[in-house]
């Protein structure tokens, strides 16, 4: 059922500012020219949410999960926020917590969407082993995932704790006083979580 759920959206055409992963694993943000907002668009991770109007980018692991692959419509982004619509759910905001994760609003908008269709034919999800693909789905973790299947399955962890992605240790919140570390081998697979 939840691979039917993350694989439905496959076909969908659509355009937005956000490219695709560029040069390493934090995409480049777009040009500062270029409008976001009414652009057509698909979630890049999973998101999770326990109020669709508040969902801090902190990256909190509680609540419902938004799949990546979700198509969306962005509505506006603003000094703080990004507010997007998903079909038959209604509206979303994106609160931009800078002391938990100092990026521009650009790169914050990035780490969250894609013109592309991660589970398209050519999609990143397909780049992925049967097993990581199955995680990604289930918004889990499992010793061996890559890195990139990791961002796909949990998000990005908050910037404050965890400034580069080629680090060993990652550090995500459950809540806002619970945390737990993730770690990687030498070879960039999931070892202990």
């Amino acid at each position: 059922m939840a691979m039917r759920r993350l694989l439905r959206y496959g076909g969908i055409a659509a355009l937005c500012t956000a490219a695709g992963f560029a040069s390493g694993l934090r995409p480049a943000p777009p040009e500062a020219d270029v409008k976001m907002e009414s652009k057509a668009c698909f979630t890049r991770v999973n998101i999770w949410y326990e109020k669709q109007d508040a969902i801090p980018s902190t990256n909190y692991h509680s609540g419902e999960i938004l799949p990546a692959a979700t198509p969306v419509k962005i509505l506006a982004v603003g000094k703080k926020k990004i507010r997007f619509a998903v079909e038959g759910k209604g509206e979303f905001t994106i609160d931009h917590m800078t002391e938990h994760s100092p990026v521009e609003l650009t790169e914050l908008f990035e780490q969250y969407f894609s013109e592309s269709d991660p589970v398209a034919p050519d999609g990143k999800f397909h780049s992925f082993t049967k097993e990581e693909q199955r995680h990604i789905v289930n918004g889990t973790l499992a010793a061996g995932m890559g890195r990139e299947a990791v961002l796909m399955a949990y998000g990005y962890p908050p910037s404050h704790k965890t400034p580069k992605l080629e680090a060993e240790t990652w550090k995500y919140w459950i809540g806002k006083w619970r945390s737990h570390d993730i770690t990687f081998d030498k070879d960039g697979k999931l070892k202990s979580f």
